[in-house]
């Protein structure tokens, strides 16, 4: 059974919204087996993700099935811009922030079959939106991943495909955490349109 990675709640002082990675990178990170893990509303789970992007201003899509997401998912019928899931015991490090690079590029690699060298941990972003129970026990660290060009992919868990960013206006039923990706690395585009 999978052991994944979670934080007490009292150790962190985290708002609704953006918050600052500052708050992961000295907290201790337990881990336990999932199913005992995921009823805990005293802790929070660390949900590794990456946003991919191109230089030729393309980002994945993802579109989770509805086997793939259950009726209480904030993710259920909402268009993602990140791909990614829980930290996992394999991915520990010497640092929480290379642990959650190692959750993320664990997670690309098995949901899309690629490869993940590099990300930008210095523009990282740190999520928390409890609008529901089940998304209160949930800590998206979200890794911007800059690409050369879009490639075709399957996703285990339903659809994706790269579209153009200056296409994301014409879209209306992003999931919160996508919301804050599209303002807070998608459209500051000095860090990563170089």
């Amino acid at each position: 059974m999978e052991k994944i990675g979670y934080i007490n709640k009292g150790n962190l002082s985290l708002t609704n919204g953006l918050n600052s990675i500052d708050e992961l990178k000295d907290v201790k990170i337990e881990y336990g087996y999932r199913d005992a893990v995921e009823d805990r509303n005293d802790v929070v789970q660390p949900i590794c993700a990456g946003v991919i992007i191109t230089k030729s201003e393309q980002i994945l899509v993802i579109n989770k099935s509805k086997k793939a997401t259950s009726k209480i998912s904030p993710e259920k019928d909402k268009t993602l811009l990140y791909i990614g899931g829980h930290l996992d015991i394999s991915d520990a490090s010497t640092s929480n922030l290379h642990s959650f690079a190692n959750g993320m590029k664990r997670e690309i690699g098995e949901e899309l079959g690629i490869e993940i060298k590099e990300s930008l941990m210095e523009n990282l972003i740190l999520t928390y939106t409890p609008v529901s129970e089940k998304s209160a026990r949930h800590l998206g660290v979200i890794f911007p991943i800059i690409i050369e060009q879009s490639f075709d992919t399957t996703f285990t868990d339903g659809k994706c495909k790269f579209v153009e960013i200056s296409g994301l206006k014409n879209i209306t039923n992003f999931e919160t955490w996508s919301e804050i990706i599209l303002k807070e690395i998608v459209e500051k585009k000095s860090f990563w349109k170089k």
